[in-house]
């Protein structure tokens, strides 16, 4: 149970980071690449800071990352891609239609992943419901934006 709590505090700051972050974009002489770096630094330190407190910093076991493979760098990538992305478009599409368009990429990537077992997660296929789910929640993404696609089926 802890964990799904977890999961939507996620959420809840994910949401929340955003608009926090375009804010600061503006102060930075309207640069979202200027944010994005200063919320990674800000975060790098917090980071820094608990692994530290925690005793969980090893310099010793970075040295690893020279030996790995790149595709396991990825995801300090795609964290900025997002984090840059969130503040870029929020203020331009406006938070609702960002995290909905976000998260149905999220859901669609995540079925596919998933089916595949990809980057070590366990396979788990495909299903009926999970098409049936993810059609759902698409059609309700079209009706809640079909004034701002101009879909007349509403």
């Amino acid at each position: 149970m802890l964990y799904y709590i977890i999961a939507f505090c996620m959420g809840i700051a994910i949401a929340m980071q955003a608009p926090i972050n375009a804010s600061l974009a503006k102060v930075l002489e309207n640069s979202p690449i200027n944010a994005a770096l200063t919320s990674f630094i800000i975060g790098s330190i917090c980071l820094l800071i608990i692994a530290y407190l925690q005793g969980s910093l090893n310099l010793f076991a970075l040295k690893t990352l020279s030996i790995q493979n790149l595709w396991k760098l990825l995801g300090g990538v795609l964290g900025a891609f997002f984090v840059f992305g969130t503040i870029l478009l929020a203020p331009k599409i406006g938070l609702i239609n960002m995290f909905l368009l976000a998260l149905v990429g999220q859901l669609l990537m995540s079925v596919i992943l998933d089916n595949i077992g990809a980057f070590g997660l366990v396979a788990k296929p495909i299903t009926l419901q999970k098409i049936l789910g993810l059609g759902i929640i698409i059609i309700g993404l079209c009706v809640f934006f079909s004034k701002e696609l101009k879909l007349n089926f509403i």
